[in-house]
């Protein structure tokens, strides 16, 4: 029996990757899981829904600016450590599984202080500050985009991991009947979308010979009353893997954020993309992942600040 761990979270495209892999492989009766990460959080009750164990480990985010917090978080990553170091042995795990965010750190340092293999994967094709600290360190890396450190032998690319829920069936999309009217998802993620949502529901009502499908996620509802007006909008607060795949089959433009997840599943459906990058995300990795789209896939890509209302549909 080989013991897996499986960090990483804080958004939807670095929870749901850990889920694809735990899918693929929760059959195997010779494994077993436990997610690691903060407490009350959307790893916490995935990790629920799908009956994995999990632990919560404190930690403290490194922040590159001056912040007083700066002072005593450092602290939360030394208990951290040491509580990993607890649970390696308690629980016996063999391999540590890794995708993003600060939480993973102390969990990785645990790991290498006692010698445990260490897999992280890099969605983005900028890297964050934890995975550059932890891919010191780390027996693999896996990559979603080409790069110049790929070799084959530490350095592996293997593209995005996809949930099977959410792939299922994929081979027949081009099967499907052509669409009546044109369809259009929204999919910009809960974090900074506001921009998005406000100009999007200024032009829908007179967009009537375009259906939308919009989700809006847990930051957005207060939109809610705005599109549920719309005769040609079909909304959802949340949609799971299974629920995704659908709408996917159906979409013929998404205008999303450069989440790299999200990126490669429109990509993996066939369908084009309309990219605003969330101009202050970490590294400016979402620039960069929207402008690998547009040189490769012929992605759209639009700045955040401009009339988007405008731009979209030019």
């Amino acid at each position: 029996m080989k013991n897996i761990a499986l960090t990483g979270g804080w958004t939807g495209g670095h929870i749901f990757p850990l889920l694809s892999l735990y899918n693929y492989l929760k059959d195997e009766s010779d494994l077993s899981f436990v997610w690691f990460w903060d407490e009350d959080g959307l790893e916490a009750k995935v990790a629920e829904e799908h009956h994995i164990a999990f632990e919560h480990i404190p930690s403290g985010k490194i922040r590159r600016y001056f912040d007083l917090r700066n002072f005593y978080e450092p602290i939360k990553n030394i208990s951290g450590i040491l509580w990993a170091i607890y649970y390696i042995l308690s629980l016996k795990i063999d391999i540590i599984f890794s995708k993003w965010w600060y939480v993973s750190l102390p969990l990785c340092i645990a790991w290498f202080l006692l010698r445990k293999k260490i897999y992280i994967h890099e969605s983005d094709s900028v890297w964050g500050l934890a995975n550059k600290i932890i891919g010191k360190i780390a027996t693999k890396i896996f990559y979603t985009f080409p790069n110049e450190k790929i070799d084959s032998e530490k350095h592996i690319f293997v593209w995005q991991i996809l949930n099977s829920d959410l792939i299922e069936n994929i081979d027949k999309v081009g099967e499907l009947e052509e669409n009546e009217k044109l369809e259009v998802l929204v999919i910009a993620g809960s974090q900074g979308s506001t921009k998005i949502f406000e100009q999007v529901s200024t032009i829908v009502n007179n967009l009537i010979d375009i259906n939308f499908t919009i989700i809006l996620w847990e930051k957005n509802l207060h939109f809610r009353n705005d599109f549920e007006k719309c005769s040609n909008v079909k909304l959802y607060d949340f949609a799971n893997q299974k629920e995704l795949g659908e709408i996917y089959k159906k979409t013929d433009i998404a205008i999303t954020r450069a989440w790299a997840t999200t990126l490669w599943e429109l990509y993996f459906f066939g369908i084009h993309s309309i990219i605003i990058p969330l101009e202050w995300s970490a590294q400016n990795h979402q620039e960069h992942n929207a402008l690998y789209f547009k040189e490769n896939f012929g992605s759209d890509v639009l700045n955040e600040n401009s009339q988007l209302n405008l731009e979209i549909f030019r």
